[in-house]
Parts: structure tokens; sequence; C-alpha cells
């Protein structure tokens, strides 16, 4: 496979550029959540910590939250007049770039990209000021897609006529990615609640599979029920949680063309608190035929909790991941 002649923006730590990207498409190390950062060391110290993926949660309490980005110049000539422009999307707006272009980030100073440093090849470049994220507006808009290109203003692709065909984009693309951020909230009331946007561009049924994962040092109080809700598709899951069982499924055929809206919550039993560093994180699964071109990215079912006979209409297809977002529990 031919590898990218241009400044790689990568999928996932272990993207080397290669084209088609093997990797994970929304975890990209390069669109970075982070403190801040002076200015006369950003460039070394996002450029010295390339190997690593040092996201750190967004606030949702605070309009300040800075968001840094690199790439990395694959060309074998030196790379000059080269942006990165970032867009707040859901898991499902992602599908629709109509719908998330108008939510640009921007920078302290009101700029709609940033210009990376000259690059020698193989050189990494990081953007000198970073993006501000609002943690107080844009409910469930905590995905992310970055770009790389040889203009302030990119053009960017029209609505995708399918999950497969905006998988399909991202993979080839790789001066394009994607990262959801975990967000950092708490809840003083006994009950959590993340309204996450999703919807099926498509002109067929397609088969969905939600996972609800609990991780953190603490899991959750005993007696703490979770699940996810979307009424309108037939998901009503809930579960008690079990630290021997942190993930659960639920799965439904999401109708054609429909848009809406899936709930992940929790509920502590009386008296408990919600435990520190503690998340709780929403998978969003499409079911694909097993001919289909983006099938090669298909989660193993070795590595999911359910078989294909326990998903509605997977009976010989695979799942491929959609999406994730995440929300990390400060103590009440």
């Amino acid at each position: 496979m031919p590898t990218y002649d241009g400044v790689l923006m990568r999928d996932t730590l272990g993207d080397t550029g290669v084209v088609p990207s093997p990797g994970y498409p929304y975890s990209s190390p390069d669109l970075i959540g982070y403190d801040p950062v002076a200015p006369s060391q950003v460039q070394a110290f996002f450029s010295s910590n390339y190997d690593s993926d040092v996201n750190k949660p967004i606030q949702l309490g605070s309009r300040m939250n800075p968001l840094y980005v690199r790439g990395k110049n694959l060309a074998t000539t030196t790379k000059t007049g080269q942006y990165i422009s970032v867009y707040r999307a859901n898991t499902s707006l992602f599908l629709t770039p109509s719908r998330w272009a108008p939510n640009r980030l921007a920078t302290q100073s009101g700029a709609g990209s940033v210009a990376l440093p000259e690059m020698a090849p193989g050189a990494i470049g990081v953007g000198p000021e970073p993006f501000l994220i609002d943690g107080t507006v844009g409910q469930g808009l905590y995905c992310l897609v970055g770009m790389v290109t040889s203009t302030p203003n990119p053009v960017l692709p029209p609505d995708f006529a399918s999950y497969s065909d905006y998988i399909a984009w991202v993979r080839n693309n790789q001066n394009v990615c994607g990262r959801n951020l975990s967000v950092l909230s708490s809840f003083p009331a006994r009950a959590f609640e993340r309204w996450d946007t999703f919807s099926n561009p498509e002109e067929n049924a397609v088969p969905v599979l939600f996972m609800v994962t609990v991780n953190g040092p603490q899991g959750l109080p005993s007696g703490t029920t979770f699940g996810i809700t979307c009424n309108p598709i037939g998901v009503q899951a809930s579960w008690t949680w079990n630290p021997s069982s942190p993930s659960q499924t639920a799965s439904s055929m999401c109708p054609k063309t429909w848009s809406g809206t899936a709930v992940t919550w929790a509920t502590l039993p009386s008296g408990a608190v919600w435990p520190r560093g503690t998340t709780i994180g929403t998978k969003v699964y499409v079911g694909r035929d097993a001919d289909d071109p983006v099938a090669i990215y298909a989660t193993p079912w070795d590595e999911l909790p359910v078989g294909p006979g326990d998903v509605d209409g997977v009976e010989d297809g695979v799942l491929v991941l959609l999406g994730t977002v995440t929300t990390q529990l400060a103590a009440s």
C-alpha cells in the first residue's frame, strides 16, 4: 500500500501514513486537548511527545479549553503554507459536513485555522496557537474533525449518502482525522445523563449496536443502574453495575433517513457519590455486509461482548465502529 505524500494527521498512534489507514479513525493523537502551554514551548513540547497520546478531558464548565494541533511531513520536500482547521460534530453529524461546517473552532485571536511552521521532510509541525473549545455550549458536540490543507479555508466534501462513504473518506484521506473527546463533569445529583445525536443517512434500515462501558479504578457504587435509551428505534436497556461486566450492549434496526437522540444514563443508589476518575462511554457500531468495501475495518467478533447472531440484521455481516463519546466523572 502507498504512503501518503503530504502532511499527515493520524487516525491513531499506529497510523504511519499508509493509504488507506488501517487504524480506528476517531482517536487522533494530533488533536490534543491539553492544559495551556507557554507559546515559546508549544513546538518543542508537542513534537517531543509525538509518539504519545497526551489528551486530557475537557471541562464542561469552561469556555477556554485549549486544543493544540500537529502534523508530520511525509513528503520528500519541505512543506510551507500548511493550515489546520477543526470542526465540532458528534457521532452522527460526521456524516453531514453541511451541518458541522458552521461549528468551526477558532483561536483566542479569532482565527479559524492555524498555520504550521515550515517543515523539512520527516519534521513535525505544531500549531503555535491553540483552538478554544467552549464547554458551556454545543451539547453533544464533543467529536472533532481535523484537516490540514494548503489554504486557510478547506473545501469540505458534500454530505455522505452512507456510513460506508464516510468511513472510506476518512481512511483514504490522510490529511483528515477525527477525535472523540473525553469530557470532565460533576453531577452533584444522583443522576447522570448524556444526550448524543444519532442518525441514519441511508435509504434503508441499518443494524445499530450501542455499547456502554464503565471504566475506572472504582467503577460505580454497588447498586448503581445504568443504561441507554433511544425509544423511537426500540432501544430501552438498563443494567445493574457489576465490575465483572463493565460493558453492556443494546441493538436495533435504525429506520431509513432517521435522526434523533440516544441518551446514556446512570443513577446512584441513595447516599452514594460519584467516584472520581470513572468514565462512562458509549460506542456506536453499524452493521455492514461482509462484501462492503469498509468491512475490512470491522471490529473482530472476539473483541465484542456479542456474536453475529445477537444483532438483528448482522447474521452474515460485520460491525464497524462509527464513533464513541466518553464522560469522565468528577467527584460529587
